[in-house]
């Protein structure tokens, strides 16, 4: 589900300072919008993009007309981090599924942390081990851009949007829509348990495309009828451990169950 500030923003000046911020992170959001190409140099001549580790350092500064966000909570300087450059910030926004919805680090809440963690470190003395959450749960966050990674199209259109001082909304359609419109085939009529009919649209259905299902790694729509989709999947004979599998991929799960108790 998408969260935005209701209100129109006014940025202020000619050219917005924008900072582009990872926590503990793939960086695979922020690969995007490098990978925006010609559509990046269009949007950086609008722009000055006053922050941004994964391609420049030196000193930044300390205010942000917009900032964007990606990756999960999984230190104290994590949230540091987060709780400063939302001080900072006019237009804080979180970018990607582990940003957006807990994405595939949010796995780890649905076993048993403690035992992981012995497994994987020699000594635990000074691991951090939370439980991780979307970033809205820390702080306020003005827009999300969901994905794994995210439409980097959808990136752009959503920065020319707010240059012009419009708040962007992403349209409340399923990715079943964009399925359809491409003349994909159902991999849910054909037996496989798919996830498109409650999930935002906003992908261009890349998954469908390739043949794989989708796994709502851009979260669900506002109104998902996971009711219906439930139905279809016992009568698929779908397992209930196979389809918790399904929801923890991208950290859905918590969400799905209050969806259904609703």
């Amino acid at each position: 589900m998408i969260n935005i500030n209701p209100k129109p923003t006014r940025l202020g000046r000619e050219k917005p300072t924008v900072a582009i911020i990872s926590l503990t992170a793939c960086n695979g959001c922020l690969m995007e919008i490098i990978n925006l190409g010609q559509l990046l140099k269009g949007v950086v001549d609008r722009l000055q993009i006053t922050e941004f580790p994964l391609v420049r350092s030196g000193k930044s500064p300390t205010k942000f007309d917009i900032a964007f966000i990606e990756g999960s909570v999984v230190t104290k300087e994590n949230l540091k981090t987060l709780e400063q450059l939302r001080k900072q910030s006019k237009f804080l926004i979180a970018i990607g599924a582990c940003a957006c919805i807990g994405g595939i680090p949010e796995i780890k809440n649905y076993r048993d942390r403690e035992k992981l963690i012995k497994q994987i470190y020699k000594s635990t003395k000074n691991i951090e081990n939370p439980l991780i959450k979307p970033l809205k749960e820390y702080v306020k966050i003005d827009l999300e851009i969901p994905g794994c990674p995210p439409n980097k199209k959808e990136i752009a259109k959503i920065i020319a949007s707010l240059l012009v001082g419009k708040i962007p909304c992403i349209p409340q359609r399923p990715v079943c829509y964009e399925c359809q419109i491409r003349e994909y085939n159902c991999l849910l009529q054909k037996g496989l348990p798919c996830l498109g009919s409650i999930t935002l649209g906003g992908c261009q259905a890349v998954c469908l495309k390739s043949g794989e299902i989708c796994s709502a790694c851009r979260g669900f729509l506002s109104k998902p009828a996971a009711k219906n989709l439930i139905k279809i999947f016992k009568k698929q004979g779908l397992s209930d451990q196979d389809l918790n599998n399904l929801l923890e991929k991208f950290g859905v799960r918590d969400e799905f169950e209050k969806i259904l108790k609703s």
